[in-house]
């Protein structure tokens, strides 16, 4: 059984198995899911539902990299998303969000999340707040340009 959420049909269970992605760069030089750096900078860029997502499930993946299971339903509630889990809900749009911005991936039936986030890229920079780039220059030693 697919355990992914799709956008096309959504989840066919709750219950899925987080991994950790392994990048031994960006595990050496990232920011963990509950830094200062993942909630000034990356927050502007994954929104808050996605970081809240990201901070439970990355933060799962730095205690357990060889996988741990969770129910989507569970994490959800306990986030204040609801019970809904269709393809339109909080928790899929969540998850969605962390994939496009390559924070995760499915390999199958496995979500494979990192368990730390690089600086952003320039151009992710220029769009944030003016608060969050100076936040970002402070945390990263690199001066926005």
């Amino acid at each position: 059984m697919d355990t992914r959420i799709d956008a096309a049909t959504g989840p066919q269970t709750t219950i899925i198995t987080v991994r950790a992605l392994v990048d031994p760069v960006v595990d050496e030089l990232g920011f963990g899911p509950t830094s200062r750096y993942v909630e000034t900078g990356w927050l502007g860029i994954l929104g808050p539902t996605a970081t809240w997502a990201y901070r439970r499930i990355g933060s799962l993946a730095e205690v357990h990299p060889e996988g741990a299971e969770v129910d989507l339903a569970d994490l959800a509630l306990s986030l204040g998303l609801g019970e809904g889990m269709g393809k339109n809900s909080l928790m899929a749009r969540a998850l969605a969000r962390l994939v496009n911005f390559e924070v995760a991936r499915w390999e199958g039936e496995v979500l494979v999340v990192r368990r730390r986030l690089p600086p952003l890229p320039e151009r992710r920079v220029a769009r944030l707040s003016a608060s969050a780039a100076r936040a970002h220059a402070h945390l990263t030693g690199r001066p926005r340009h």
